[in-house]
């Protein structure tokens, strides 16, 4: 998988173009003949994104040279300047800059640079590599699989037992053929339960359904009380089939996190602030009914003022209504977060 990969991406397409605003476009292909790869590097965080990757692709033919500077631009406090620096040092291919890409990889605080440095790490095309990329087939954002399994397939790597086979194929989104290995591949579709994306966890679901084993009953267990709706569903299907008794299934559904909104809250919203536990559901005229209620609180402070009765009696009048309408809003809300069912 080569680097210029990450334009079609988007990975420097995340800043509007500026072409036709008066800017001059330096001349790249001049500062690549010149070597002038302080000035390239410069480049890799113009707000014209068609810049940075002419740049990063330029950077990436200047061999060995460039691999120092571009190694102290992969700790650039700009996630651009270092993913252009990266996907130049996997064009260069040059072993001194695995351990930066090993640190990257493991310690990035954005996904989409780690993305970009295990990718790279593949590229490099040492043996060292490896150790690196084999942890990552197991990390919980499939991002990260998918380019520990692209680059360990570039490197020629082969798993050495049916976990890492499982852990490869899982990392390749090849749900078809993790299906073959049945009870096999039931740990690691377990461990990775956790992925942060829910499409994943679907498609781990069903293939447990497919497998149809009493062992994956804790693993439908934990499925049950996912936050998604869809993978709790396919949960259901595949608890069924694994052999777990039915009338289990809805107690454990009900141990979920519920994701709805809170119904406490909502009604202490509508109770102190009358509108804004209604704003707090999702309802659009929750705003209008919280000014028109503190408009007739202020209207009422001010006439009983007036009448020499005390302003704080708006408020003991109005609180028996907003009561009421607390215990609505609760009401409604506890059916919200029942509706994803």
């Amino acid at each position: 998988m080569r680097y210029d990969q990450f334009r079609s991406i988007g990975i420097f397409s995340v800043v509007p173009s500026i072409h036709g605003r008066g800017q001059s476009v330096p001349d790249i292909g001049q500062l690549k003949q010149r070597g002038d790869v302080s000035s390239l590097i410069s480049l890799l965080n113009n707000p014209d994104p068609s810049v940075g990757w002419r740049a990063a692709e330029a950077l990436g033919t200047c061999g060995a040279m460039a691999v120092p500077p571009l190694i102290r631009a992969a700790r650039s406090p700009s996630a651009l300047v270092r993913i252009g620096a990266i996907e130049a040092l996997a064009a260069i291919r040059d072993p001194r800059a695995l351990d930066s890409l090993t640190r990257i990889a493991r310690r990035d605080r954005l996904l989409e640079v780690r993305w970009a440095a295990v990718l790279a790490l593949g590229e490099l095309g040492v043996p060292e590599a490896v150790p690196v990329l084999v942890p990552l087939l197991r990390d919980a954002s499939p991002y990260l699989r998918y380019g520990a399994a692209t680059a360990l397939d570039r490197a020629g790597w082969q798993p050495g037992d049916i976990g890492d086979q499982v852990y490869l194929m899982i990392g390749r989104q090849d749900w078809t053929g993790i299906r073959k290995y049945g009870t096999d591949a039931l740990l690691p579709l377990r461990d990775l339960l956790r992925d942060a994306d829910e499409k994943s966890r679907e498609e781990i679901v069903s293939v447990l359904r497919e497998i149809g084993d009493p062992q994956a009953c804790g693993s439908c267990r934990n499925a049950l009380k996912d936050r998604n709706p869809r993978v709790r569903w396919k949960a259901v299907l595949a608890a069924i089939d694994c052999g777990l008794a039915s009338h289990e299934i809805p107690l454990t559904v009900a141990g979920r996190e519920r994701t709805g909104p809170d119904p406490v809250a909502a009604a202490v919203l509508n109770f102190l602030f009358l509108g804004i536990g209604y704003n707090y559901i999702g309802k659009w005229w929750g705003f209008p009914v919280f000014i028109t209620y503190m408009f007739i609180i202020f209207l009422a402070q001010f006439i009983f003022a007036e009448l020499s009765y005390p302003p704080v009696l708006a408020l003991v009048i109005a609180y028996p209504v907003t009561a009421l309408l607390g215990i609505h809003t609760y009401y409604l809300a506890e059916r919200m977060s029942d509706e994803e069912m």
